[in-house]
């Protein structure tokens, strides 16, 4: 057992599950929509992998060829009237000039699905216009709805009433937009001090952080994904083999 006065796990999985409005534009980030992890065909689930070229997790629609449950969010805005929308999102698939556009989703808003379909323009990221919607009340619920079940892309909603204003699509405009929206330091909290910081938390990091945390180090774990295990994890689910070829079914071992 892990000694609580002697030991400081720490996954610090940066996703920031926020919303916020600054004056009259409202962004609403693509993780902090609540997702149905249990279906059998597949859900919309957060991906951290680009962040560092994107700054922030997205929602993947990863499902079987089956459009996967929407995903659901219950937004506050600061005044009721008319906002224009956009998504970030990109068609995956134009990369190799494939047609089809096999990422598309809906924005639903209330009960009232916009007429824009999401995910079809563009193979960079990029703030896809959805047109205007009438707010007619300042807790209005939003639905992410999949269309095709191959992986459509969200990072994030914004609406705005300023007609003059575009979201910012550069990596350093974005970071700003973000942080001022989302009322983040511009600084990250001290998080204290400690004797070992193991950086990944695949299943070398995990077994250092624990074995050094139970011989009485301050140990920090460093994680960017949702789950501890790396490759191994029930997120990727590839197992570490050990065992001779053909043995076990799916293992392969190395040879030197």
């Amino acid at each position: 057992m892990l000694r609580k006065d002697t030991v400081f796990l720490m996954i610090a999985i940066v996703a920031f599950a926020a919303l916020h409005a600054s004056g009259q534009t409202v962004l609403v980030e693509g993780e902090s929509f609540e997702t149905h992890d249990d279906d059998i065909f597949g859900a919309w689930v957060v991906d951290q992998q680009f962040m560092d070229q994107m700054g922030s997790p997205f929602l993947l629609a990863h499902g079987l060829g089956v459009p996967v449950p929407d995903a659901t969010k219950q937004v506050t805005f600061p005044e009721t009237g008319m906002y224009r929308v956009w998504a970030r999102t990109r068609d995956w698939v134009a990369t190799w000039n494939a047609p089809g556009a096999p990422g598309r989703f809906q924005l639903i808003v209330d009960g009232k699905t916009l007429g824009t379909v999401f995910g079809t323009e563009g193979r960079e990221w990029d703030w896809q216009d959805g047109g205007t919607v009438e707010i007619k009340s300042k807790e209005a619920r939003l639905a992410l709805h999949d269309m095709t079940g191959f992986d459509g892309r969200c990072d994030a909603i914004v609406f705005s009433k300023d007609p003059g204003f575009s979201p910012p699509n550069g990596k350093k405009e974005l970071a700003k937009f973000r942080k001022k929206l989302l009322g983040l330091p511009k600084l990250a909290p001290d998080a204290g001090e400690f004797d070992l910081v193991v950086v990944g938390g695949g299943v070398a990091g995990t077994a250092t952080a624990v074995s050094a945390a139970r011989l009485g180090a301050r140990v920090a774990l460093i994680q960017n994904r949702p789950v501890l295990g790396g490759n191994a994890s029930s997120e990727v689910r590839v197992t570490p083999g050990g065992s001779q070829p053909g043995t076990i079914p799916g293992t392969w071992q190395s040879r030197t």
